[in-house]
């Protein structure tokens, strides 16, 4: 893989989309958790995020509980992450756990492999955390997917699918102007909660996007870098020149020091977390203005 830090850091732009959606759009995705509620464990879909072009996320909880710091909260240092447990830690993967990926590769435009591998192995290097293909997949992503489906999977959370589809394909809250979205699905008990599984859906109907890393303004290998940054754990922010920016705009397709702050702050230098097992959930409807 080409180290994408060997470019210059890109100037801030004004976006160049001329259908990226006119403001954000705030959505949520809630789990509901029939046999997790007398055992107390809250489970989430702790964010929908629309696409390189825009938008927003907000998160939902089954058990309210407190937080320290609220979802989507700029830092100093440049970058934003989805949640926070009660402890005011970020929400994250347990690093020694691998996060294992499947791809369902109906759709895909020419060159989605090697920038899929390219921009796993970019945020596996900026987390520490392990990021794995493991194989292709035969389902289609879903505005609601089982976390856990033991007859595709076996007795584990489901992996992480990738998957490119069109707007508002099965339930999906994916948009016309979307390049993309991100749902990373949280478990746990309130404040004790961590990552288990999620889906990174890409739309296939976006036909003015390019293969590789050339240009953050219409590279496919910047959108899917910038999905698997929420998928780890961050939000957008508003400094146009991180990759996280809700409106990037144009430039070299580089993480940026909030970027990579951000991805430090979900990484595996904060040591192992305790996941829960594997049950089956109900998938609620995605909710939002």
């Amino acid at each position: 893989m080409a180290d994408q830090t060997d470019c210059r850091p890109p100037a801030p732009t004004t976006p160049t989309d001329a259908d990226a959606p006119a403001g954000p759009r705030l959505v949520g995705v809630l789990l509901l958790a029939l046999a997790a509620l007398a055992a107390g464990l809250a489970v989430a879909a702790v964010g929908v995020s629309h696409g390189l072009d825009g938008g927003s996320a907000a998160s939902a909880n089954l058990v309210e509980a407190p937080h320290h710091a609220a979802s989507g909260i700029e830092a100093a240092s440049g970058y934003a992450v989805w949640e926070y447990n009660d402890d005011g830690r970020p929400i994250r993967w347990d690093p020694c756990t691998p996060i294992d990926l499947v791809v369902a590769r109906e759709g895909a435009p020419a060159g989605a492999e090697d920038d899929l591998e390219r921009a796993v192995t970019a945020i596996a290097d900026a987390t520490g955390l392990t990021l794995r293909v493991i194989g292709e997949a035969d389902e289609r992503p879903a505005g609601r997917r089982p976390p856990y489906q033991p007859e595709r999977y076996g007795p584990r959370w489901a992996p992480v699918l990738v998957a490119w589809a069109t707007p508002h394909e099965n339930g999906l809250s994916l948009r016309d102007t979307d390049r993309g979205l991100a749902v990373p699905v949280a478990v746990g008990r309130p404040g004790e909660r961590v990552y288990v599984t999620g889906q990174v859906v890409l739309n296939r109907d976006r036909d003015d996007l390019r293969s590789g890393f050339r240009d953050r303004a219409d590279a496919w290998g910047a959108t899917i870098l910038h999905e698997l940054g929420h998928l780890v754990g961050l939000a957008h922010v508003t400094a146009e020149d991180q990759l996280m920016s809700v409106h990037p705009g144009q430039g070299p397709v580089v993480l940026g020091a909030g970027d990579r702050a951000g991805l430090a702050a979900v990484g595996a230098d904060h040591g192992c977390l305790e996941v829960p097992l594997p049950r089956p959930v109900e998938v609620g409807d995605p909710v939002g203005p």
